[in-house]
């Protein structure tokens, strides 16, 4: 017998908790009592007023809710979904910080926190600036790809500037099998700013070969941000002919890349977050899917239902008892004043 989600143990500090605010709370409930029902209520205590059943009730809720299981045993289950690309830039301009904290970081973070909605598709992660890197190919193993995407920062890759094409066409022409191709989306995070390397060319390149890109432009279009030197010095900025350097998104590109490739479409983040979840909804609603391959799960045998059923019928008990407590009590009051 084990647990599945053993940190809930600190839970059963509930009842026991509960259990001391009754006892401080009782002497001042005495007197109310007694004004209400009379004398007889001198003697009852916390446990006659239903708070045993309560808090043996509650005492076995946190065991159920911490799933105990027996009996493991693996097996492979088989896998639908999509090749998924993540073409994350990190070159300088990223660090601006007219997305919290900076546009890179918050695309990392939002990255991670939508792998759960990965499950079934096989993903990769190419950073690029003015080259790009593979820093994971693509996998079912979301452990190795979220560890890639914690590492992303702008010494990812050996060179500085944005080659927007020459990412896409490095995605289309080294990370893809020709066959898995109707099966492929990319998603590229990036300000959009290109030092002429053809991004459109490059699209619609990705387009006939039946691969659909998910442009996402970061940052304020309407007022641009300075660029931080690095990402520990933020404090000073990059400078060109002793003047700081300004960036802000290239919407005009965005939308033409994605365009380019037929199927695409290009979500802009001005502030916030970037709502990965629903881009990946929309990619599997609107793509048809595959079989990405097999994943190994454990299954047990659950018995939380064993606590759980007794824990709701002692909690409602000692509930309706003691209500069935205070009725009396009133009934009596109105009594005694009749009287």
């Amino acid at each position: 017998m084990t647990f599945l989600n053993p940190s809930l143990i600190i839970w059963l500090l509930l009842p026991l908790a509960a259990l001391a605010a009754a006892v401080s709370g009782q002497r001042r409930r005495r007197q109310a009592h007694r004004d209400l029902a009379g004398p007889e209520a001198r003697g009852r205590g916390i446990l006659r007023r239903g708070m045993l059943p309560v808090l043996t009730g509650i005492l076995l809720l946190v065991p159920a809710l911490m799933r105990p299981v027996s009996n493991p045993r693996e097996r492979e289950v088989k896998t639908e979904g999509r090749n998924i690309v993540f073409l994350v830039d990190v070159s300088r301009s990223m660090l601006a910080e007219d997305l919290v904290p900076n546009r890179l970081e918050r695309a990392r973070y939002d990255i991670l926190s939508v792998v759960p909605a990965l499950s079934g598709n096989r993903v990769g992660l190419v950073a690029f600036a003015g080259n790009s890197v593979l820093k994971c190919p693509l996998t079912l193993d979301y452990s190795y790809f979220s560890q890639a995407v914690s590492d992303l920062s702008t010494g990812s890759v050996s060179r500085g500037g944005t080659n927007l094409g020459d990412a896409v066409r490095r995605v289309i022409d080294d990370l893809f099998l020709e066959s898995d191709r109707a099966m492929m989306d990319i998603i590229l995070i990036t300000d959009g700013e290109d030092q002429d390397s053809f991004p459109v060319e490059a699209a619609r390149k990705a387009g006939e070969a039946g691969i659909r890109i998910v442009t996402m432009a970061l940052g304020d279009a309407d007022q641009s941000s300075p660029v931080p030197s690095g990402e520990e010095n933020r404090e000073e900025y990059v400078t060109y002919e002793d003047q700081v350097v300004y960036s802000r998104p290239d919407l005009k590109t965005l939308q033409a890349m994605s365009d380019a490739s037929g199927t695409g479409w290009m979500v802009h983040v001005p502030e916030g977050t970037l709502e990965l979840k629903g881009i990946l909804s929309r990619i599997r609603r609107e793509g048809k899917s595959e079989n990405t391959g097999t994943m190994k799960q454990y299954i047990y045998d659950e018995h939380y239902r064993w606590l759980l059923l007794p824990s709701f019928f002692l909690i409602l008990t000692g509930l309706v008892r003691r209500r069935s407590l205070d009725l009396t009590a009133l009934k009596r009051f109105r009594q005694r004043r009749r009287a």
